[in-house]
């Protein structure tokens, strides 16, 4: 799979909005009212970081993990748009879809390359007669 710098970008971004946002909810003096919005958007920090690292990777495990963050960033978007009067709210809201449709992006890519696998390009071997392998090696 070939990464692309955007969906990292908004994994990382993601992941970062939701640490921020639910350190201000902590930090609120009705937190109880924050708290399951608290931990929803510790989850989608947590997913969203672990699936960079792997989509960085090129894991094999990234589909996995796309899966579960689309859920948990469903549910952390749900949560925080209850709360429709604060303008942090609707920023993380809208990370998070875009969080959703970077996850889309890589389960199609991961489809992609199935497909790819089952039918492989064949590299013509005259592109290979010529190539003396020292060269390669130390150029």
């Amino acid at each position: 799979m070939i990464w692309k710098k955007n969906i990292y970008d908004s994994l990382t971004g993601c992941a970062a909005l939701c640490d921020e946002f639910a350190t201000e909810c902590s930090r609120s003096e009705d937190i109880e009212n924050w708290y399951r919005c608290i931990f929803l958007n510790l989850d989608c920090a947590d997913m969203c970081r672990q699936l960079a690292m792997l989509y960085v990777r090129g894991s094999e495990n990234t589909r996995l993990l796309a899966k579960a963050c689309i859920e948990v960033c469903e549910k952390c978007a749900q949560e925080v748009n209850q709360f429709t009067d604060h303008d942090r709210c609707q920023q993380v809201h809208a990370m998070c879809q875009q969080t959703i449709r970077s996850c889309v992006s890589i389960l199609e890519m991961a489809y992609q390359s199935d497909a790819d696998l089952k039918n492989p390009a064949t590299t013509p071997a005259s592109l290979f007669y010529g190539i003396d392998l020292r060269d390669t090696l130390y150029n």
